[in-house]
């Protein structure tokens, strides 16, 4: 007889249970979740569930961060901080030099091939894929990159014969 109101009150819990919608509960239980967790990029604290992989960054992000809004007190700091890498009479022309020297730094004629010390070889790196692979100078083999099957720039090689 003392498992009967027993039985019975796992019936009224689950007839209970049955009636109230599971998403109501969740969201019930998600407003009652005092647990925050802080942003990385702009360090607000937001719930967990609102933040999205952001595609770019790689990481998980708060909704503003993600929409891609930013705080006029942030652009400031950026400005500022741009201001103060640059060297006392900076100008348009440093600038242009700069964007210059790094065009020519990653050419890929330039960077394409480096000597392996002690053989005949050398590493090549792909402009198009940047797979690394030998390169015989001596055979021209390969005439294209075994991954992607681009054209490799062309190999200038200044030793005597």
């Amino acid at each position: 007889m003392e498992i009967l109101p027993y039985l019975n009150q796992i019936y009224l819990f689950r007839v209970k249970a049955k009636s109230i919608k599971a998403s109501s509960s969740l969201d019930f239980f998600m407003s009652m979740n005092p647990i925050k967790s802080k942003c990385r990029v702009c360090g607000q604290f937001f719930p967990p569930e609102q933040f999205k992989l952001h595609f770019e960054l790689r990481q998980m992000v708060c909704p503003n961060c993600f929409s891609g809004k930013k705080k006029p007190l942030d652009e400031a700091k950026e400005k500022e901080e741009a201001a103060k890498k640059m060297p006392a009479g900076w100008d348009k022309e440093d600038e242009y030099l700069e964007k210059m020297a790094a065009k020519k730094k990653d050419s890929p004629t330039l960077n394409a091939y480096t000597k392996v010390p002690g053989a005949d070889h050398y590493m090549c790196r792909c402009p198009v894929c940047k797979y690394q692979f030998k390169y015989d100078a001596l055979k021209k083999i390969p005439a294209r990159c075994p991954y992607c099957g681009a054209d490799l720039p062309a190999f200038k090689s200044f030793s005597m014969m």
